[in-house]
C-alpha cells in the first residue's frame, strides 16, 4: 500500500510541476543560426538582425569554428566574445519580450583551450536604459559546454543582455582571466 501512495504522490508532482513550468517565448531559443557567421565576423560593435530580433553585438561575432566554438552540436554556429579587453562587452536585445520572465537559460563555454573569463546576465525593464544583475557573476567557462540557468520574477516588458566584464589583458598580467567567452541558444520563459 506504501508504494502505491508513493507512486501517486511521485506521479501528482511530477505533473505539478510540469503545470507550474512557463512558457518558452515563440522564436525562441535564439540559436544564432542566422545569418551566416560572414555577416558579423568583427569584433566592431553592430546591431544584427536575429530570428528572434534584432540585437547589439559590442566585442561579440557570430562564430562557428566545431571543435573551438562552444556551441549547441546539432547547430552550425553561436557567438563568441573577444578576450583581453578592459572594458565590457555585451551580447544585448534591442527589443522587449511582453509578458516578463521567469527563468532565462543560455549554453556558455571557453573558444578552444581559453583560459575562463567573468560574466553576467542582466535585464531592463525600461528600453535598455538602466540594468540590473540576475544572480551572481559566472567565471568558470572552459572547453565543456555548460548550461547558465537564472529563475527570475519579472513582470510586464524587458530585455536581456549578457555582459563579458573588462578585466584587462592576460598578456600584460597572467594572473587575470580574460579568455573569449562562447554562447548559444539563449532561451527566455514567460512569467
Amino acid at each position: 500500500m506504501r508504494k502505491v501512495v508513493f507512486i501517486i504522490s511521485l506521479c501528482f508532482c511530477t505533473i505539478v510541476g510540469f503545470a507550474q513550468q512557463k512558457n518558452v517565448y515563440q522564436g525562441f531559443p535564439e540559436t544564432f543560426e542566422e545569418p551566416d557567421q560572414e555577416t558579423k565576423s568583427s569584433y566592431a560593435k553592430k546591431n544584427v538582425l536575429l530570428k528572434t530580433g534584432t540585437w547589439a553585438f559590442d566585442q561579440v561575432i557570430l562564430a562557428n569554428l566545431k571543435g573551438k566554438d562552444r556551441f549547441n552540436p546539432d547547430g552550425k554556429q553561436g557567438v563568441r566574445f573577444a578576450q583581453n579587453k578592459s572594458i565590457p562587452g555585451y551580447l544585448q536585445m534591442n527589443f522587449d519580450v511582453p509578458n516578463g520572465a521567469s527563468k532565462v537559460t543560455f549554453l556558455y563555454g571557453s573558444f578552444r583551450d581559453d583560459a575562463s573569463s567573468t560574466f553576467r546576465l542582466e535585464y531592463s525593464v525600461n528600453g535598455g536604459k538602466s540594468w540590473k544583475q540576475v544572480g551572481e557573476d559566472i567565471s568558470d567557462a572552459n572547453a565543456q559546454a555548460k548550461t547558465a540557468s537564472f529563475d527570475i520574477d519579472v513582470k510586464g516588458k524587458v530585455r536581456f543582455r549578457i555582459q563579458k566584464l573588462g578585466l584587462g589583458s592576460m598578456e600584460e598580467n597572467p594572473s587575470i582571466k580574460n579568455g573569449r567567452l562562447c554562447v548559444d541558444d539563449f532561451t527566455i520563459y514567460e512569467n
